[in-house]
């Protein structure tokens, strides 16, 4: 029985070559979709699941809420928060470790780069079990004199050779120390825990004490739960446990009376597994998108739907012509359970075909995948992990794909069916078809005006007015808050300023799009007791004019007139001994001038703003124009510019303004910096190109919607085509009559093509509301958007597009009919 079945399984596709591809490899191509979507989830979901007891480790997160300002979240907690924790919760807690990263040089011989540093306890890999290629990252973590290293900085330093015993130098700063490597590592899986070429044991209280505060955000507290606790028994302690441990005084530098450290600082405790898509603690990375995530999904499974809709569009449309093959078994005694079994068999044998098909489409579509997500998949087929969702996905779209056929097919009656000598078509099998082509089609047209108003959106955020000039500005990152380095920077602007294609340079903190929700600074004014957060930028006198910022009240920066920025051991040296109120001036912005209450530019000129954290008063001598610096999608925000020397604080960025080949400054400005700071290593960008960067997730998303619409339309137009082919061979008679009554050949294409426009002009009724509300949802994440009216255009133009590709689908066939001899036609049937 089973032979048979096959046999006639066979039999059928080779019968209908055209229906059986249509169906094969559109069913192969929403599967390869629904594959390559379904590595990314997995991907998304397994972030640090990899760890033993994974579900019991937790990451410590702070949340700042200073009387009078906003509240602050971040990812970063200060290095007693751990040891404060173990006492209080000693019967909770199984183990806790800290982290603290940081910036390095690696030296080994000649060989020097930038690296980031991890310094952990050494019960860190008792929670986190990194792979150990080389060594021991026990004996790593015995000494404060030992080294773990990636393989990567392994492979650049020492090549194949075993580096287990070797000597590197590590820089941080001025201060070189040699470090002997202990053991080489790999971090197994996909993980949010810090960026680690290098691991090294907490040298605590070494130079670590300059962090030993409860305010001094600069680690990560990670500690696992013991079994059978649950993760809210602690959080009511919360605030007993800061209150006890937390100095106010470390936390806010003029506490009220009476102000405790609870009212000032919360933690909040975060499953690692669901730090990566639940990300708004994680101030400094970008993390994972959850919508992103099932959208994306939500839009795979739909492209699969469709191929299964051809797969019921084509075999309903094919079944009549089966209608006596199944009269004659039920005459011969086949029941209907066994018909049903026979169909939906043949419909798992067809997507088992796809399937073997969609795996070659799957190793060519996921390179490109990768290249669009920016990271690599691994589909190893032979693992159960693998192997169990594609036989489950196999027996699904099968059994589900084939459900309707096979009732449908097993319910015709063989006394009706043999009596008529033909196959007549069920006004109910139409009625089917129609709607499945409505519904192919209403997801295309969503997914079209989805990529377009995407598309719209980003072209509009990306050209709006900055506020400055981001044409011809180039970004070098590499400078570093070390003696030796600023002691260059004088040089190093000057030896800039004399290339002939530079006309500007400026040193500052942050680079555009750079965000520092860490830079707030509480600021008050005279006679106004309440305080007021307000970023604070480092620049130097030549910022506004490297930029092309106008000042529009006041005056810039002068390095004649105005005092720098203090050292940060002068603010310390200032606010604890001599209590002496140092005075200095600022730049402020529109923005701020707003939020300060002041009645226009002019009124802010010669104000003062005292900092509550330090014992610095400034006088306001300029206002300049508002900018999205920071963020091209985000308002202006309230910038209060503090004049920075390079003896003083905070000297990261150095921006030049050029004309001329881009790629001829970039060659210039390489040979400088060479020449003057020697070895130090060097990274420049574009500024037009970072604040493109933006948009990343954006772009991923339209280029991902943009693969799908193809996909979705292509299997859509398959499916067409199909039916269009059945339709046109069914009325090859009524052509024929047609043309010998006089119809033309354009007469009849336009009956057809009608015929199969009104599905998809319904599809455009159903798609248009859908694709609007869901764009207007997602435009909601931007402060700018574009006006909401250029939605019309774009889904009127979406809906002609799929009319379009609709008729080119279905003309060729009808265009051939109709051109067909009548007396051909006639003799049909």
């Amino acid at each position: 029985m089973l032979k048979n079945y096959i046999t006639i399984a066979i039999n059928n596709l080779l019968k209908n070559k055209l229906y059986s591809a249509i169906n094969i490899i559109g069913l192969a191509i929403g599967l390869a979709a629904c594959i390559v979507i379904a590595l990314y989830v997995r991907d998304q979901y397994s972030y640090d699941t990899q760890w033993k007891d994974s579900d019991r480790i937790y990451r410590v997160n702070y949340l700042m809420h200073p009387p009078g300002t906003e509240p602050n979240r971040l990812a970063l907690s200060g290095l007693e928060a751990m040891p404060a924790l173990q006492e209080y919760f000693g019967d909770k807690i199984e183990q806790g470790t800290r982290t603290f990263g940081l910036a390095a040089d690696i030296h080994k011989g000649n060989d020097k780069f930038r690296a980031n540093l991890l310094d952990v306890d050494p019960s860190f890999i008792e929670i986190f079990q990194f792979e150990v290629l080389a060594g021991s990252l026990k004996d790593t973590l015995a000494n404060i004199r030992n080294i773990a290293l990636s393989e990567e900085t392994a492979i650049r330093h020492f090549g194949r050779q075993d580096p287990i015993g070797e000597v590197i130098s590590i820089s941080i700063g001025s201060n070189k120390t040699d470090y002997k490597v202990t053991a080489v590592f790999r971090i197994p899986g996909s993980t949010v825990l810090e960026d680690t070429p290098l691991l090294r044991l907490l040298d605590y209280p070494g130079y670590m004490q300059n962090w030993q505060s409860w305010s001094a955000q600069a680690g990560r507290t990670y500690f696992k739960l013991k079994k059978g606790i649950d993760i809210e028994t602690l959080k009511p302690n919360i605030p007993a446990l800061l209150d006890r441990n937390a100095p106010v005084s470390e936390l806010i530098s003029t506490p009220d009376p009476g102000l405790k450290a609870s009212d000032v600082l919360s933690l909040d405790f975060q499953k690692l597994e669901t730090a990566h898509l639940d990300s708004p603690w994680d101030t400094f990375s970008a993390g994972g998108d959850k919508g992103m995530v099932m959208a994306f999904a939500s839009i795979s499974l739909l492209v699969l739907l469709i191929g299964c809709i051809n797969f019921t569009i084509l075999t309903t449309a094919k079944a009549t012509q089966r209608a006596r093959e199944v009269a004659m078994r039920k005459v011969a005694g086949a029941k209907r359970k066994q018909l049903v079994t026979q169909f939906i068999g043949e419909s798992i044998f067809i997507v088992f075909l796809s399937m073997i098909l969609s795996i070659g489409v799957v190793e060519i579509m996921l390179p490109v995948f990768e290249a669009i997500m920016g990271k690599s998949f691994v589909l190893n087929y032979t693992s159960p992990s693998t192997f169990l969702p594609l036989l489950a996905l196999l027996l699904i779209v099968g059994v589900s794909g084939g459900l309707y056929p096979a009732f449908a097919l097993s319910g015709f009656r063989p006394g009706d069916t043999l009596k008529a000598n033909q196959s007549k078509e069920t006004r109910a099998s139409i009625s089917l078809r129609q709607a499945l082509v409505i519904f192919q089609f209403s997801v295309s047209i969503i997914l079209i005006i989805l990529t377009g108003v995407i598309y719209a959106q980003m072209k509009y955020s990306m050209n709006r007015n900055p506020g400055y000039n981001r044409d011809n500005l180039m970004v070098i990152n590499g400078l570093r808050y070390d003696v030796q380095t600023i002691s260059k920077i004088d040089v190093l602007k000057q030896e800039l300023l004399n290339l002939a294609g530079i006309s500007d340079v400026a040193v500052s903190f942050l680079q555009p799009s750079q965000q520092a929700d860490y830079m707030g600074t509480p600021f008050t004014l005279p006679g106004h007791p309440e305080t007021t957060q307000k970023d604070r930028t480092y620049i130097d006198d030549d910022y506004f004019k490297t930029y092309q910022i106008p000042i529009i009240a006041g005056r810039n920066f002068s390095m004649d007139r105005d005092l720098p920025e203090p050292a940060l051991w002068a603010v310390a040296n200032a606010v604890n001994e001599t209590r002496e109120l140092l005075k200095r001036s600022t730049v402020i912005n529109e923005a701020a001038v707003r939020e300060f209450g002041f009645t226009g530019p002019e009124d802010a000129i010669g104000k003062s703003l005292s900092r509550t954290d330090k014992n610095i008063n400034y006088t306001i001598i300029g206002v300049v124009a508002d900018s999205h610096l920071f963020s091209i999608n985000a308002p202006p925000r309230a910038e209060v510019y503090l004049l920075n020397h390079f003896d003083a604080v905070f000297t990261n960025v150095m921006t030049v303004r050029f004309k001329g080949s881009p790629q001829k400054i970039v060659s210039q400005v390489k040979s400088v910096w060479k020449d003057v700071t020697g070895n130090e290593a060097i990274s420049t960008a574009f500024v037009d190109q970072i604040v493109a960067r933006e948009f990343e997730q954006e772009r991923t998303e339209e280029r991902i919607l943009v693969s799908f619409s193809l996909l979705a339309i292509l299997i859509a137009c398959m499916g067409l085509f199909g039916s269009a082919s059945f339709t046109v061979e069914r009325r090859t008679k009524e052509i024929g009559l047609r043309k010998v009554m006089g119809a033309k050949v354009k007469n009849i294409v336009s009956l057809l093509l009608w015929q199969f426009s009104k599905p998809v002009l319904i599809a455009n009724l159903i798609a248009w509301p859908i694709a609007v509300f869901a764009m207007q949802h997602w435009l909601e994440k931007f402060h700018y958007q574009l006006n909401p009216l250029f939605l019309i255009p774009i889904c009127l133009v979406a809906g002609l597009m799929a009319l379009v590709i609709a008729w080119f689908t279905v003309a060729g066939n009808t265009a051939l009919a109709a051109r067909k001899n009548p007396i051909h036609s006639l003799r049909y049937e």
